[in-house]
């Protein structure tokens, strides 16, 4: 009689057709399995809510490309993995990207003393 090896305790990673996802998929039945993720990158911040006043907090936040199985597209996301988000679109995120290389103002802050 053949001995035959016991069924795999994890499932199988499927492939993920976008190269910047590190997701696991199909390593659990979560919803959030099927959710594209990059690794991102995380950088300290100082925060606050847009009506907000004063110097806001410090937290670790996080930039990185999220799709969720119901969006049309990827976006760049801001977040802190709690209450602080703002997620980009493609067009957005290139606009941001052409501010801050372009707008004298915004360069002006960024390539200026710090504080």
């Amino acid at each position: 009689m053949s001995r035959q090896n016991p069924p795999s305790s994890s499932p199988a990673v499927a492939p993920c057709a976008h190269p910047w996802c590190v997701t696991a998929h199909g390593r659990t039945l979560h919803p959030d399995d099927e959710t594209h993720r990059s690794a991102g990158v995380a950088f300290e911040a100082r925060v606050r809510r847009a009506d907000g006043r004063g110097p806001g907090r410090g937290t670790t936040v996080e930039v990185g490309v999220l799709r969720r199985p119901d969006d049309d597209g990827a976006w760049l996301v801001l977040d802190d993995g709690g209450d602080v988000s703002i997620a980009l679109s493609a067009e957005g995120a290139r606009e941001l990207r052409r501010l801050l290389n372009e707008d004298d103002d915004v360069r002006s802050l960024l390539d200026g003393p710090q504080g």
